[in-house]
């Protein structure tokens, strides 16, 4: 039998299919430098933080830096017109063992590295304790699904209803690519938009996917050095 959960996912996800034209951009994204300076201070960061550093916390920092950049990705489709959202409010898709849900980061522009990781450690233990409040699943104007956990390497996923866009982010790979008329081996990863072509168009969808890819790929560890208090 259906559980709620399923039941609210299954009558959530129909809507959106229904209602929002969807579209999809996917690009490629090297994530050496990502990769080797985790691996190198994640021991530290932890120490130092109280906190695990996953490549989750990353990804939605470099996705609200694009949501600023690119605020029509923020947004909302009504019948008198686009609703561009004033904060940044980011859903986590969270699996669990009936179905998914999304807590949200709120105003995830205004959080370090540090925060981000916090607060992501600190809602999906409570999503998998069923201690949620509905506060914390309430209020999402965007949302990444990390399906790379589970070994997906190009993922489509579906729109929430009320929002533009969602962003997969799949598995890292070590895999040989050319540089500079050469093949080296890579960390390379597939970022995946799915949008609202109503609200805006590919244009667009792979400009900001390209901001979130000049982000991580230029990533310096100086760039994870500001903790909060």
């Amino acid at each position: 039998k259906l559980s709620p959960l399923r039941r609210t996912i299954a009558q959530r996800m129909a809507q959106s299919k229904r209602e929002i034209p969807h579209a999809y951009g996917v690009i490629e994204v090297d994530m050496t430098e990502v990769v080797r300076w985790r691996e190198a201070h994640k021991e530290e960061w932890r120490r130092r933080n109280g906190v695990s550093l996953t490549y989750t916390a990353f990804f939605v920092r470099t996705a609200a830096a694009a949501l600023r950049a690119f605020p029509i990705v923020n947004s909302h489709w009504t019948d008198e017109g686009i609703l561009l959202r004033g904060r940044v409010n980011i859903g986590i898709g969270v699996a669990l063992e009936d179905g998914l849900t999304v807590p949200v980061i709120k105003d995830a522009d205004q959080k370090s590295l540090v925060g981000v990781a916090r607060e992501l450690e600190d809602l999906g233990r409570r999503a998998r304790d069923n201690t949620l409040t509905l506060e914390d699943v309430q209020g999402g104007t965007f949302t990444i699904t990390n399906p790379g956990v589970f070994g997906s390497i190009w993922s489509m996923p579906i729109v929430l209803p009320g929002q533009a866009a969602i962003l997969a982010t799949d598995a890292i790979v070590r895999r040989p690519v050319v540089r500079d008329d050469a093949i080296a081996i890579r960390s390379i990863m597939h970022l995946g938009l799915s949008f609202d072509h109503r609200i805006f168009d590919g244009a667009v969808a792979d400009q900001f996917l390209n901001h979130i890819k000049a982000r991580l790929e230029g990533f310096r560890g100086s760039d994870a050095a500001v903790t909060d208090t």
